[in-house]
């Protein structure tokens, strides 16, 4: 448990040492506001119900319908999407 909060320390460290500006702050920041969309988004572009796309993302229903209707999610749902999010990306290529 303590290696990995050390490596999320660390790549947490990379990640501010690469930041330039207060603009690229906001922008991350910005994220979770649009998440909803993003998901709702690629979901339906994948032809997915809410449960096949939480099967595939690796969580419960729940987290996939209150991110979708802006209820609120915890940040290691939210990483699991985004995670999900990109990996559709990679399969368009």
């Amino acid at each position: 448990m303590a290696d990995q909060a050390e490596r999320r320390l660390a790549k947490l460290e990379r990640v501010a040492e690469e930041v330039t500006s207060y603009t690229e702050v906001a922008e991350v920041a910005e994220v979770p506001a649009s998440l909803p969309l993003l998901v709702r988004e690629a979901r339906r572009a994948r032809h997915l119900s809410q449960r096949k796309a939480a099967d595939q993302i690796g969580v419960s229903l729940a987290p996939v319908s209150r991110i979708e209707s802006s209820e609120g999610f915890y940040i290691d749902s939210a990483l699991s999407i985004l995670r999900w999010l990109d990996a559709g990306k990679e399969n368009r290529g």
